[in-house]
């Protein structure tokens, strides 16, 4: 209690004196702004322990009450400046998702078993979202009064959204589980369809191409869509190359390669062609291949002192959500996130019919994939782009539907996690 009381007095006279420094060069400002954050997501981590929740949730709670669309403790334009700093530290946890991929084997479904439980869990909610969001685009904000093909499209392009995962956010949620360990089934899940949802959602925009009207698809979008996810690879491959010539020609420590990777990766985004995210998750995978021994002094260095990173990182995450959209669309954000975590409950049942798939991923493991993160972030900006009559809508409720997934959906890996133990039998914190 004597800490907290403490640290609510340190993040009071930040406040005041952030107020007071209106003024100040930007550097400066953004440097306040950020020792501010990391403090709110502090107290936000500790009160969630004390509610039963995961820390990350309040870290991220802390960070939108921070943020522009909120209590505006952190300017527009300091938010922008701390755009870099918020890309390498996710980009950290990313990477630690990325050297999971190949733990311990204890509840790996199997090849075949995770690309069954895959596609159901990415067709049902996707089918379902589009034929409910076409169904009532008489109603729907984005698609009311617009043409029958038009509708179509909004309904596609909705329906992808519900592909985005989040592997840091999910490594971050399973590291402070209360069962130690963490699930290597559920992990590759949210690197696959994190993956997956960038093609998954150039394929919508070729789709609509043949129904949306002229004039409101831009040509060449799902193109330029699909570009991040090509530089992501070529940006991985790239830093994967460096670690290991770099090891193996001066040595180092383990956490200048993890920062390393995560710098890289960040000023690989600042091209634009680069989703920041994917670059140090491919990174982390090709490092387990690549240079195994590399990948696990770094996964053990990490684990040690990772968590460290975690407030900063996730605070700044949820600063750059900006969901002031959710008081005019929340009816139809409740209705979006019912749909997506119905899908994936279906899917993982329908998944469950076959003994590839554990009962326990079966019929839990749906929690475990509510949350999202950073390719929400740019899909939500493709779609801008793509669609220049109602592509503003659409990011708005695409950031407003990442934000809200971001903050539940820790809470229900917990849940998942508490109800079927097994998930993350076998998996130790090495994994």
């Amino acid at each position: 209690m004597r800490t907290i009381l403490w640290v609510l007095m340190v993040a009071a006279a930040l406040v005041v004196s952030h107020h007071f420094t209106f003024g100040a060069p930007l550097a400066a400002r953004a440097t306040l702004a950020l020792g501010g954050v990391v403090l709110a997501a502090e107290i936000g981590g500790r009160l969630a322990l004390r509610l039963g929740l995961p820390r990350v949730t309040g870290y991220l709670t802390a960070g939108l009450l921070m943020g522009p669309g909120w209590l505006i403790y952190v300017r527009q334009d300091e938010a922008q400046a701390l755009g870099f700093v918020s890309d390498a530290a996710i980009a950290v946890f990313a990477l630690r998702a990325g050297l999971a991929w190949r733990g311990a084997e204890g509840n790996d479904p199997g090849a075949a078993g995770l690309g069954r439980y895959l596609t159901a869990s990415i067709v049902t909610p996707l089918v379902l979202t589009a034929a409910v969001v076409f169904a009532l685009h008489s109603w729907f904000p984005l698609s009311v009064h617009q043409p029958l093909g038009d509708a179509a499209a909004v309904a596609l392009a909705v329906g992808a959204l519900t592909v985005v995962a989040a592997p840091a956010l999910a490594w971050a949620t399973l590291y402070d589980a209360p069962r130690a360990g963490l699930s290597d089934a559920l992990l590759r899940l949210h690197a696959l369809r994190d993956t997956a949802a960038i093609a998954v959602f150039a394929v919508a925009l070729v789709l609509s191409g043949f129904a949306a009207s002229a004039g409101t698809l831009r040509a060449d979008a799902w193109w330029t869509g699909l570009l991040p996810l090509a530089g992501s690879v070529v940006s991985a491959a790239l830093l994967v190359w460096l670690v290991s010539r770099t090891r193996r020609l001066v040595g180092g420590t383990p956490g200048m390669y993890a920062l390393a990777v995560a710098v890289g990766a960040a000023v690989a985004g600042l091209s634009g062609q680069v989703e920041v995210t994917l670059a140090a998750l491919f990174a982390g995978i090709g490092l387990t291949y690549a240079d195994p021994e590399t990948a696990g002094t770094v996964r053990r260095h990490f684990d040690a002192r990772g968590e460290l990173l975690a407030a900063g990182a996730f605070a700044l995450l949820g600063v750059r959500l900006d969901v002031s959209s959710v008081g005019d669309l929340w009816p139809w954000m409740l209705l979006l996130i019912g749909l997506r975590g119905l899908g994936l409950y279906w899917g993982g049942r329908w998944a469950g019919r076959r003994l590839l798939v554990s009962e326990d991923l079966a019929k839990s493991g749906w929690l475990g994939l509510i949350s999202q993160g950073g390719v929400g972030l740019l899909v939500a900006a493709t779609g801008r782009r793509a669609f220049p009559e109602w592509g503003v809508s659409f990011e708005a409720l695409a950031v407003g539907l990442v934000a809200l997934h971001a903050v539940v959906g820790p809470v229900c890996m917990r849940q998942a996690l508490a109800r079927r133990p097994a998930l993350t039998e076998g998996v130790s914190r090495d994994s």
